[in-house]
């Protein structure tokens, strides 16, 4: 098989049951380690619209919460949940495609991630349907397939800004949200399979804090411009921040100077 190829037809795919077919025949071919050709015959293609465009309005943020409703609130919370989830199937995808000639642990990673996006997805939309709704029947925004965008060029902006600051934010927000959750009563079934999310998602951020050590060695790059990298694609960030998961964080490869940084950081910006 053409790893790119595949990987590419993969991420194009818009019909849900469908992508993550083509998705297990090819990951179970890959470990498989059958035919597989790393061969570059050409240069990745652009990503110039997201795959759930397809069957999802697609807005933009500002105009996302214009649309949210009070009496929609629980639904719209947990549809926008499996967005977040559906999103970073491909961004896991776009990984393994974009970025070449690196060693096979890579492709590995991000492909696990892949195969734990789908299975999170799944959980999140299983939910969704028991509360009487289906994902794409209320709006999205494109905020994540921008970050993509954004990062398309280098590795260092790619593992910096998509699993080392937005997934890690996400560690934050999934621990404030199971504990607020906690304290209100019922919905165990989503407080268990964000716990889920939460507890395997620690290991992607810790991948992408691998694989950016990684690309900055490569690029000749000083891990602390981290920051630098993050300020310079989104200069809001790190402006205000909820409570910080540092627990997963440190388990995620983020250091204690780190975190006093984005904790000093937020305070005098906030």
């Amino acid at each position: 098989m053409r790893f790119y190829d595949e990987i590419w037809d993969i991420l194009n795919e818009g019909d849900v049951e469908l992508k993550f077919l083509k998705f297990e025949l090819f990951y179970e071919k890959f470990r498989s380690n059958l035919d597989i050709c790393f061969d570059e015959i050409s240069a990745p293609n652009e990503l110039t619209t997201p795959c759930y465009a397809k069957f999802c309005d697609v807005v933009s943020m500002k105009e996302l919460n214009k649309k949210v409703k009070p009496k929609d609130k629980n639904l719209n919370f947990i549809h926008s949940v499996a967005h977040i989830e559906f999103s970073a199937i491909d961004i896991a995808l776009d990984a393994c495609y974009r970025f070449r000639g690196l060693p096979r642990e890579f492709y590995e990673d991000w492909l696990e991630v892949a195969e734990d996006e789908i299975r999170h997805f799944c959980m999140i939309e299983n939910l969704l349907t028991k509360q009487g709704g289906r994902y794409g029947e209320l709006s999205v925004h494109d905020g994540l397939f921008i970050a993509l965008q954004k990062t398309s060029d280098r590795l260092t902006s790619r593992m910096a800004l998509l699993p080392r600051y937005m997934e890690a934010n996400g560690l934050d927000a999934n621990a404030h949200i199971i504990k607020r959750l906690e304290g209100e009563g019922g919905q165990e079934e989503l407080i268990e399979c964000l716990k889920v999310i939460l507890k395997e998602e620690v290991s992607h951020v810790y991948k992408g804090d691998k694989w950016f050590k990684f690309a900055c060695k490569k690029e000749g790059v000083d891990e602390k411009s981290y920051f630098d990298i993050i300020l310079n694609l989104y200069p809001n960030s790190f402006k205000s921040m909820r409570e910080i998961n540092e627990k997963d964080r440190l388990k995620a490869g983020f250091s204690e100077e780190e975190l006093s940084w984005i904790k000093n950081f937020s305070k005098e910006r906030s």
